[in-house]
């Protein structure tokens, strides 16, 4: 059995992974930065672990749909896609505030328009007649 597919049966190894994955990407330019920040570094931890979960999400819907291969799990899949792109900004937006401006639009904004993109995604993936 290859180590790809050890890691992706077990979803408790697969979820280590992501964990470690993420907090590795992670640690030099966010989490070590703000390590002593007080009540923001919980903040920090606390969209970390939204990162963390929205792209075990994601990789779990990726592997349930290269199994399957039904629209419903394409379109989960690109839902949880837009929820890691929205706790990404989320991130961003926490760890240096007020910086990054995409013309008059600020982050929060952004987020919220990915948040609803993505409920609207998987409105299509429940209602879908497949």
């Amino acid at each position: 059995m290859s180590i790809y597919a050890q890691i992706t049966e077990k979803k408790s190894t697969l979820f280590s992974v992501v964990i470690f994955a993420v907090i590795g990407i992670l640690i030099a330019p966010i989490i070590l930065p703000n390590l002593f920040h007080g009540a923001h570094t919980l903040h920090i931890m606390l969209q970390v672990g939204g990162v963390i979960a929205a792209v075990f999400l994601t990789v779990v819907s990726s592997i349930a749909y290269i199994k399957l291969r039904t629209k419903r799990l394409m379109l989960t899949f690109i839902a949880f896609s837009f929820f890691i792109a929205a706790e990404t900004i989320s991130l961003i937006d926490v760890t240096w505030p007020f910086t990054f401006y995409l013309g008059q639009i600020s982050l929060p904004e952004i987020e919220h328009m990915l948040i609803i993109g993505m409920l609207g995604i998987f409105t299509l993936a429940i209602f879908r007649n497949d």
